[in-house]
């Protein structure tokens, strides 16, 4: 399957949640990258991973880092196994910096989920045009 673009293969439904996501982080003054084959910035590392998307936003003081998993079929074994934990974030001198972890996946799905991502995940229950429920986080 070499020579095909990421993504090339994926569901509708999957990309469809990835545009959806991405309306929503753009909205909220991110600049979002899809499946970045490696990390935008030198101050961004990871291993062997590659988020849904990316998105990065800077204001004065404060540097974010976004990471998304849009998962069609949820499977906490499967999500465990990615790599995302890898992600390393280094902020400006000057700047407090943090990263958002949010997995998204569709109505209907949030029983495939262990809540005790929560710890660490945002979790957001999309419908067919946008966001139907955000879970934040609770740590």
């Amino acid at each position: 399957m070499s020579g095909l673009e990421p993504g090339a293969m994926e569901s509708a439904l999957h990309r469809s949640m990835k545009r959806m996501v991405r309306c929503e982080l753009e909205s909220q003054r991110y600049r979002v990258v899809e499946e970045p084959l490696y990390p935008p910035t030198r101050r961004i590392s990871w291993t062997a991973y590659r988020p849904d998307l990316l998105g990065l936003r800077s204001e004065p003081g404060v540097e974010e880092v976004a990471i998304v998993e849009c998962e069609t079929h949820p499977s906490m074994a499967r999500f465990a196994a990615k790599n995302h934990a890898s992600l390393w974030f280094e902020p400006e001198m000057s700047c407090e910096g943090s990263i958002r972890r949010i997995l998204a996946v569709p109505r209907g799905r949030l029983h495939a989920v262990d809540l005790r991502l929560r710890r660490h995940w945002e979790i957001w229950v999309l419908g067919s045009t946008a966001p139907l429920e955000r879970i934040s986080t609770i740590g």
